[in-house]
């Protein structure tokens, strides 16, 4: 049958075991059964996760990246995509399990110019002038502790550029737990912090500045919400919205 599941991979790995199905034109990588990734083979350029446009919404608030750091690399849908919006950025992909490095590039398309994965942990990994760093990493489908320690929010802080972003995909049990990691992020980026909720999704995405521009307001905002769509193929105006929703009233320099 056409539409039948197909597995294309399968390997027991130390960090779980590592699965890569298709169905039709959809193919998806699964550790230990849980979705971390997708393409659509047929498209392979499109962004087809809601939680991945979420992570853009930091473009509202700072220029075109040069480069990036992804500390966790799924499948690598996220380098793919940013390597077909913009092939001059430049990317590291720090990914602790190399069985996920082989199928990024043998099933995912994994981009091979100006982006370099390196197996590493990203607790050792020391880079510098990063203008966006993605901390997307799971352990037993939840942010791990280490990841939103103090000590290793400063690490990422050290390694961005001065304008900056750390974007976090957090996974936590409860509201408390949420609330004592989000003040431990507020602490070290100096309150420069917003939230994103992702409908249908139990993540809350956390943008962390390194130094927010004054310059920017709502109308800023909003007058290059067009653009940016049309940049970026992604509806940054509902983006825009739901950050105003899931954000206090004045906040962020006034902007909400």
């Amino acid at each position: 049958m056409l539409n039948q599941e197909q597995l294309l991979f399968q390997q027991e790995t130390t960090g779980g075991l590592v699965e890569v199905w298709q169905q039709g034109n959809h193919r998806w990588l699964n550790i230990d059964a849980v979705v971390q990734s997708g393409i659509n083979i047929n498209q392979p350029e499109l962004l087809v996760s809601p939680l991945h446009h979420a992570f853009l919404a930091a473009v509202l608030f700072i220029d075109m990246p040069e480069k990036i750091l992804l500390a966790g690399m799924g499948a690598g849908a996220f380098a793919r995509y940013i390597h077909h919006i913009n092939p001059a950025i430049e990317g590291d992909a720090v990914e602790i399990n190399k069985t996920i490095s082989v199928i990024a590039k043998q099933y995912f398309d994994f981009p091979d110019k100006k982006w370099k994965i390196n197996i590493d942990n990203i607790r050792q990994w020391q880079g510098s002038c990063y203008d966006y760093i993605l901390a997307d990493i799971a352990q037993d489908q939840l942010t791990p502790a280490w990841l939103t320690s103090e000590a290793m929010l400063l690490q990422l802080k050290n390694q961005l550029s001065e304008q900056g972003v750390l974007v976090m995909n957090l996974l936590v049990n409860d509201a408390q737990s949420f609330h004592q990691i989000l003040i431990t992020i507020r602490k070290v980026f100096k309150r420069k912090t917003l939230c994103l909720t992702v409908p249908n999704h139990k993540n809350v995405v956390i943008f962390a500045f390194n130094n927010h521009a004054e310059i920017y307001s709502s109308a800023t905002i909003k007058s290059q919400i067009v653009s940016l769509t049309e940049i970026w193929g992604i509806d940054f105006e509902v983006l825009f919205e739901q950050l105003k929703n899931d954000n206090p009233v004045g906040s962020f320099g006034g902007i909400f």
